[in-house]
C-alpha cells in the first residue's frame, strides 16, 4: 500500500509571490470593492449637492431680479405695481402718513374757514402755479400729445390733474358762499357740474380704501363713525414743489396753436 505524501503548508512568502503575480484575495476584492463604492457614493451625493445649491441660487437670482423691477416700476398707487402710464413726477412720488382732520367742530383745516383774504390765499398756493413746461423729452413721453410754449419751442405745456382738481373743488368752495364771491366768474352751474363731474372720476380712479372705524363720542353718548383716521399719502410737498419750480409764468396766447 502506497503511503501517501505529509501535508506541508505553504510558505507565506511563496503566498504573497502569488500574490504580485496575479493570484488573487477574496476578502482584499471584497475591501477595494467596499471602498470603490464608498468613494462613488460621496461623489454621486456631492454632485446632488452642487446641482440644489446652484438651483436654488438661479431661483435667488430669479426672484432679486423681479422683485428690483417691481420696485423700481413701482407706480403711485401702491407702492409694489407699476404705473401704467408716464407722469414727468412718477420719480418724485413718495409715501407718508397722514391724520385726516374730522371736519368737524374743532377739528377743522384753515381751509375750512369762512372766507377771508387768508384764507384765499391759502387755497390758492394749494395749485395757482398749476400750469406746467415739460422738455421735449418729457412731452415726446406722455400718452397723450401736448403743444409747444409759443416763444418757448423747446418747451411744452401741461398741466398735472392734481392741481385742476384743487381747483375746482376750490370753486365748490366758493359756491356755498355767493355773496362773498359774487364777482367770481366760474360759478356758474356748468362749470360747477364739471367739477363734481371731475372729483367724482378722480374719487373713483384713486379709490382711497383706508377704513374709517366706529368709535365713542362721549360728547354725544354714542358709537360714531371716525374720520381722522390714519392714511397713506403721496407726499404733497414733493409734488408741489415740482410745480413750483416747472411753473409757466406768464399767460401763453391760446389761440396761436395750430
Amino acid at each position: 500500500m502506497k503511503s501517501e505524501a505529509p501535508y506541508r503548508p505553504m510558505p507565506q512568502d511563496s503566498l504573497e509571490d502569488l500574490s504580485l503575480l496575479g493570484g488573487t484575495s477574496p476578502t482584499g476584492d471584497r475591501a477595494y470593492e467596499f471602498e470603490g463604492n464608498q468613494v462613488q457614493r460621496k461623489a454621486r451625493a456631492w454632485r446632488v449637492l452642487v446641482f440644489f445649491a446652484s438651483f436654488q441660487a438661479i431661483l435667488n437670482v430669479m426672484f432679486i431680479g423681479i422683485g428690483a423691477a417691481l420696485y423700481v416700476r413701482r407706480g403711485a398707487n401702491n407702492p409694489i405695481f407699476p404705473e401704467k402710464f408716464y407722469s414727468p413726477v412718477n420719480h418724485l412720488i413718495e409715501y407718508k402718513t397722514v391724520v385726516f382732520h374730522e371736519g368737524f367742530g374743532k377739528d377743522i383745516s384753515q381751509y375750512q374757514q369762512e372766507p377771508s383774504p387768508e384764507v384765499d390765499q391759502a387755497w390758492d398756493d394749494l395749485y395757482q402755479f398749476g400750469t406746467s413746461r415739460l422738455t421735449r423729452d418729457e412731452a415726446m413721453r406722455l400718452e397723450n400729445a401736448t403743444y409747444r410754449i409759443p416763444g418757448d419751442e423747446d418747451h411744452y405745456v401741461v398741466q398735472l390733474d392734481v392741481f385742476h382738481q384743487l381747483h375746482c373743488l376750490n370753486l365748490l368752495r366758493k359756491s356755498l358762499y355767493r355773496e362773498y364771491y359774487s364777482k367770481e366768474p366760474h360759478l356758474d352751474t356748468q362749470h360747477l357740474s364739471h367739477c363734481v363731474e371731475n372729483i367724482r372720476q378722480t374719487l373713483m380712479c384713486s379709490a382711497d380704501v383706508t377704513p374709517l372705524v366706529w368709535q365713542w363720542v362721549e360728547r354725544v353718548q354714542q358709537v360714531r363713525i371716525m374720520g381722522n383716521v390714519i392714511h397713506t399719502c403721496r407726499d404733497w410737498d414733493k409734488i408741489r414743489e415740482w410745480g413750483l419750480e416747472r411753473r409757466l409764468d406768464h399767460d401763453i396766447d391760446f389761440t396761436g396753436f395750430h
